[in-house]
């Protein structure tokens, strides 16, 4: 059983916003790292393939929510050189990073990065044509608020994409994952960074809402056409949905 629990202060998420801060400031130097070992490179595809999902178009300006150190927005910027991006996180130490990368590709016209909160987004009403969430909504306190507050800037008609990963199911890559979760992971990140911090993140996985689950929570949210699709034997889901053109926001 995980030793991560909910309770009356923590509605979604293991943690609190304070605790999830402090972890992804701590480990911010070694995430990139570590994620591309854990995920056995594949985070690129994943990554490649979520904005694929947004389809990113000239002069469109999209928001990256929970941006950390930027791939998101660089992989939109590679797809499409002539978008705009802007990405929020919690975390100043992952947006540090960020921000390096961006002067590093001379980005800086393209691409912004601010401290932010999905919870109270600091747009106006349909400020944008697109957003993504890559790997950041299982950590989010309250998510059909978050989900809401993005429906709420994107414009009539444009599209959110979530990118969550997950438990996989099924009698063999279940307890393969398992095994691997409670062995390969800690080893790894005892070496790079904090076992801690990835403990969180296979219990996070562990609890995170099952797809038609979480089809649901964002239809509640105010999208439609939600729909979802999985990677590499669900250990990623990637769910999309749009603004409706006609409804109002919730």
């Amino acid at each position: 059983m995980s030793v991560y629990k909910k309770n009356e202060d923590q509605i979604d998420s293991l943690m609190t916003a304070d605790q999830n801060k402090e972890m992804f400031n701590d480990i911010a130097p070694y995430y990139d790292g570590a994620n591309h070992i854990l995920s056995v490179g594949l985070d690129h595809l994943w990554r490649r393939e979520a904005v694929k999902r947004l389809d990113p178009k000239e002069d469109h300006v999209y928001l990256d929510v929970g941006c950390g150190t930027g791939d998101i927005t660089l992989e939109i910027l590679r797809q499409n050189k002539a978008s705009r991006v802007i990405g929020i996180d919690t975390s100043l130490g992952m947006l540090g990073i960020g921000w390096k990368k961006i002067r590093q590709y001379g980005l800086e016209s393209q691409a912004s990065f601010r401290e932010g909160n999905c919870l109270c987004l600091e747009f106006p009403d349909n400020s944008f044509d697109g957003a993504i969430t890559v790997f950041c909504i299982r950590n989010v306190t309250d998510r059909k608020k978050a989900f809401s507050e993005m429906v709420r800037v994107l414009k009539p008609g444009s599209m959110l994409v979530v990118m969550e990963l997950t438990e996989p199911m099924g009698l063999v890559m279940k307890p393969l994952f398992r095994i691997y979760a409670s062995t390969v992971m800690p080893l790894v990140t005892k070496i790079m960074s904090s076992v801690s911090a990835y403990k969180y993140l296979a219990a996070s996985m562990e609890t995170f809402p099952k797809p038609e689950n979480m089809k649901q929570i964002m239809t509640d949210s105010g999208l439609t056409n939600v729909a979802y699709s999985q990677m590499t034997f669900g250990i990623v889901t990637v769910y999309v949905g749009l603004k409706d053109i006609i409804t109002k926001t919730p």
